[in-house]
């Protein structure tokens, strides 16, 4: 669910950017109040395993010719809190869009919002308005889907709202807005039946891991579970993200290309210069351009198509997911040591 630059004005932009940025500001500084010395390497362990489990494009079901992905703000808010699990998941965004060019640079502030911090902290709540009570595995598993059903469906509602107040749709907007919840129900299903095989996972194995604690008997050392964690994350980057789908994911499909539809017009329609020049930019200085190998030397305009060969998935894979775990360590001990030291 990554917006492109075209679906988006400058001066739209620039403000959710700087939304965005104001709020992970915040957060940064909540979030030091509860980053402890064992969160550091989950935190990390997590990005990398979100990180590897959006390269995995699964077709959607009844929907021919579009693809979908996880996005995993919810799992990360349900097992470490949403201040922590927004600051993971908008790594993973911003690692995305400055490597891998997934993601549009304008779009960057939008895609956090829709992506991280609406995901991680209405999810959240809806996780806990279910789960309130004596605690029960069905209610946390029936909150995990409702939350990433409801949690998903509200970020792609904002991706119809940021394109109409940029004035770039050619359609009307109820259009593209049904088109998108329609699309994103499903991923979101989908994404439910994830979140749930995780939290199930580690309620066998490791259930303080999660930070409510459930209920459950610890069958692994942490450091076991940790392994695990990136033994899956080298599995999806490196060997599931070569099965993906080639299908366009849902938000492209819903504006910009059906192969379903070969007479599909975009529902878009964006010529200001200044996007062309940070689509251009992007083009130029992305080290591993959608995941793939560069054809051209850093800084010039790629004459030929990217290199989408099997072995520079697996790498873009295992870079990508190794690189997010480390930044994410990195940020989180120095907000960690940063943290005011009680009276």
């Amino acid at each position: 669910m990554h917006m492109a630059n075209e679906l988006l004005s400058v001066p739209v932009a620039a403000g959710t950017l700087a939304i965005a940025a104001a709020a992970i500001g915040f957060i940064c500084r909540k979030a030091r109040q509860v980053i402890a010395t064992e969160k550091l390497a989950l935190m990390g362990i997590l990005g990398a395993f979100v990180f590897a489990a959006q390269m995995v494009n699964f077709q959607i079901p009844a929907m021919p010719g579009t693809s979908g992905h996880m996005v995993g703000a919810v799992l990360l808010a349900i097992i470490l809190g949403p201040h922590l699990g927004t600051i993971v998941i908008s790594s993973v965004v911003i690692i995305q869009c400055l490597i891998f060019q997934d993601g549009g640079l304008l779009a960057l502030g939008c895609n956090i919002i829709n992506m991280g911090l609406v995901p991680c902290y209405l999810g959240y709540f809806l996780y806990k308005v279910v789960t309130a009570g004596q605690f029960s595995s069905l209610k946390s598993y029936i909150g995990a889907m409702l939350a990433c059903l409801l949690a998903l469906e509200a970020g792609a509602i904002l991706v119809p709202i940021q394109a109409a107040l940029s004035g770039v749709l050619a359609v009307p907007f109820s259009t593209f807005l049904i088109t998108m919840i329609g699309v994103h129900f499903l991923v979101g299903f989908i994404e439910g039946l994830i979140t749930v095989a995780v939290l199930a996972y580690l309620q066998q194995v490791r259930p303080d891991v999660v930070l409510d604690c459930l209920p459950g008997k610890v069958r692994l050392s942490r450091g076991a579970v940790l392994i695990t964690l990136a033994v899956f994350s080298i599995i999806a980057g490196a060997g599931l993200s070569l099965l993906a789908s080639d299908f366009p994911d849902g938000l492209e499909w819903s504006y910009a290309e059906r192969p379903d539809q070969p007479d599909f017009d975009s529902v878009v329609s964006n010529e200001d210069p200044r996007v062309a020049a940070v689509d251009d930019f992007q083009s130029k200085y992305s080290l591993l351009p959608d995941y793939s190998g560069r054809t051209s030397k850093l800084g010039q305009v790629a004459v030929d198509e990217a290199d989408l060969s099997a072995g520079w998935t697996s790498f873009a894979g295992v870079v990508g997911s190794a690189v997010t775990m480390g930044i994410i360590w990195f940020a989180a001990s120095i907000l960690r040591k940063r943290r005011p030291s009680k009276a």
